[in-house]
């Protein structure tokens, strides 16, 4: 097997550097999620909640192959002269609440028709929550978009 040391320069066309790049940036986005797993971090919130559910030798052994896979990146990201991608936070928030802006217009009466008819009740309560909720996700990527 060559290493790093012995490899011989490869040259990438900037196709095929952009592919493996984001292939290897995405690879390394979910061990970053599992190792905080294996770490015992979970998020907690409202309407959503992750469950530790791994045994100790499952964490042990999912952070040695989180090392693992971790090597192979770097051997690849070093030998193809790969540079990685570097994400802003500011960023992903602005994105994340343009995602979730789209779907929230659809938390309404209106957008529930879809699915069999809706109460007036259930329309007088929701359409304004709805409303609220799509103006407090704009507000949040407003904070990063300036």
């Amino acid at each position: 097997m060559a290493t790093s040391q012995t490899q011989p320069q490869i040259q990438l066309s900037e196709n095929h550097r952009r592919s493996i790049s984001i292939i290897l940036q995405l690879v390394d986005k979910a061990l970053c999620e599992w190792d905080d797993w294996a770490k015992g971090n979970v998020r907690s919130g409202v309407m959503f909640r992750e469950d530790d559910t791994f045994s100790p030798t499952q964490k042990l052994g999912l952070r040695e192959k989180i090392a693992a896979v971790r090597k192979l990146l770097l051997r690849l990201r070093d030998d193809l002269q790969l540079e990685p991608k570097v994400a802003p936070t500011s960023q992903s928030i602005v994105g994340h609440a343009g995602v979730l802006w789209e779907m929230l217009t659809d938390l309404n009466s209106r957008g529930l028709r879809g699915h069999g008819k809706v109460p007036d009740e259930l329309s007088a309560y929701l359409d304004p929550i709805g409303e609220t909720l799509c103006e407090e996700m704009n507000a949040i990527a407003r904070l990063f978009s300036q």
